[in-house]
């Protein structure tokens, strides 16, 4: 019997992962994600921020509202494994998209 400590097989890291990492450490996005953040915030919503932003309710909007197009993704996902039901999944394509902007600016 040996003593030697067996070792472990090394993981390989998928090319997607390594892909969004090295996406992730991109400097020059970083100038597109601050340019976007300016122009988000120079926008005049005066009293539209305030509801947006859930100050109305005490609590901010934005995770309730990021709920309906993250469910109606997931579920368009599922209904694609079905054969015959594209038309459904396409529906809840649509009110994920539609719902991703006020949930998007919500926050």
């Amino acid at each position: 019997m040996s003593t030697r400590p067996r070792r472990r097989p090394r993981m390989r890291q998928s090319r997607l992962l390594r892909l969004l990492d090295r996406l992730e450490r991109e400097p020059r996005a970083d100038a597109v994600i601050d340019a976007v953040r300016k122009g988000m915030r120079a926008l005049p919503l005066g009293d539209g921020r305030d509801v947006l932003h859930g100050r109305w309710l005490g609590h901010p909007v934005h995770p309730l509202m990021v709920q309906v197009p993250i469910g109606s993704w997931l579920s368009a996902a599922v209904l694609d494994l079905y054969p015959g039901r594209s038309r459904e999944a396409g529906l809840l394509v649509g009110v994920g998209l539609a719902s991703a902007v006020p949930a998007a600016l919500a926050g």
